[in-house]
């Protein structure tokens, strides 16, 4: 068979003939073909698809009872829950209690209505537990660059804010169990000081979420009284704070 050249079945008899590679405009050798594709434009030049912006570590997507406080024309920063940390003591509570309450009504099982009692009363720990379960996921600390956030509240919804104009001084802590666990306690300080708001503790990510909120208080005073080399500091330090994949 010639070089190029290919079978192509000719009619219902079910004959071949052979084609030329010049033959038949869908052939790899045919001179008219300029390997472009459809339209004339070459495939190696399109631009690739769209692909979906990488998710931001430090922004959860709130939800409707609190996207409702934000402004349209807001620079969101951080968005983010308290550490499931907070959680532990409330479970941790219902699961000792449930082994000391099997533990003593195999003991007291003749006591009339004693171990119902005692039954009672682990429920009571279970209602605990669910409602700071509920506080836990109401509750949500909010930073954009224009003031802080902290929506909290089941039944009664509250909102605290603080201009971060506002805010004089910032800093976090971190015991030994938010170093292992990573969540940490945020300390800001202001004029007018709002308890809500001055003393965020168990918050995850403490490093990357105070690096960018000093990014954005310092950032817009180093911009107007420092130079560009500053601000280039301010916000290399804040990258990396990050995780490698988010910088």
């Amino acid at each position: 068979m010639l070089s190029g050249a290919r079978l192509r079945k000719t009619g219902q008899d079910g004959t071949w003939e052979v084609l030329e590679a010049g033959a038949d405009p869908e052939l790899p050798g045919d001179p008219d073909d300029d390997g472009t594709g459809e339209g004339g434009v070459d495939d190696d030049l399109l631009p690739p698809p769209d692909l979906p912006p990488e998710p931001d570590p430090l922004w959860e997507r709130p939800p409707r009872s609190v996207h409702r406080y934000l402004l349209g024309t807001e620079k969101r920063l951080v968005c983010l829950r308290r550490h499931v940390v907070v959680l532990a003591e409330p479970l941790l509570t219902c699961a000792v209690a449930l082994v000391g309450v099997l533990w003593l009504v195999e003991r007291v099982a003749h006591v009339p209505h004693l171990p119902d009692l005692l039954f009672l009363a682990w429920f009571v720990l279970m209602l605990r537990a669910y409602w700071k379960y509920l506080q836990w996921r109401g509750e949500w600390f909010v930073a954009t660059d224009q003031r802080l956030l902290l929506a909290y509240g089941v039944v009664k919804r509250r909102v605290a804010m603080m201009p971060l104009s506002k805010v004089t001084d910032m800093s976090y802590n971190r015991s030994l169990f938010g170093r292992l666990l990573g969540y940490g306690e945020l300390v800001m300080e202001s004029a007018n000081q709002d308890r809500a708001l001055s003393d965020v503790d168990r918050l995850p990510m403490p490093d990357q979420v105070y690096v960018r909120i000093c990014e954005q208080l310092f950032g817009e005073v180093e911009a107007a009284d420092a130079p560009r080399r500053g601000r280039t500091g301010v916000r290399r330090l804040a990258r990396r704070a990050l995780p490698p994949r988010f910088r």
